[in-house]
């Protein structure tokens, strides 16, 4: 009997990919970050963290890549009153839609936005959000 990969484990303490699905993720965020870099000429960096592999584009923007590409909409409005989630499913879906947000997000002063907690630094509470994610399915 095999745990689904979202599933908490026993001890509730690691969050880990089994190999297999490590790679595949590893695999989906490189092709993420190349076309981040090719087609809307932004750099981004593939990240293997305990609890899966990230592409980090931006302070406040995160691509969490797993069995879809997903990410939190950062609110530079200040007008939303619960995080805003969405997902791709491909690379190439997820790098149009992340280099527009992260268009929207230079727009505005980095410093205005971190001081205003509209968004929050790159490693700031990456693990929660993704069990809130994983909660979810």
């Amino acid at each position: 009997m095999t745990t689904p990969r979202h599933a908490a484990p026993p001890n509730g303490h690691q969050l880990a990919a089994l190999p297999s699905e490590r790679d595949d993720a590893k695999g989906k965020a490189t092709a993420l970050s190349i076309l981040l870099a090719a087609r809307h000429n932004i750099p981004a960096i593939v990240q293997t963290m305990p609890y899966g592999v990230v592409v980090r584009v931006f302070a406040g923007l995160i691509a969490h890549v797993d069995d879809v590409i997903w990410w939190q909409i950062p609110d530079i409005t200040g007008t939303r009153e619960r995080p805003l989630r969405t997902f791709a499913h491909t690379p190439a879906g997820a790098a149009d839609r992340l280099a527009q947000h992260y268009l929207e997000l230079c727009s505005v002063p980095i410093g205005e936005l971190l001081r205003s907690g509209r968004i929050r630094l790159m490693a700031d509470d990456l693990p929660d959000d993704v069990e809130v994610r994983r909660e979810s399915l």
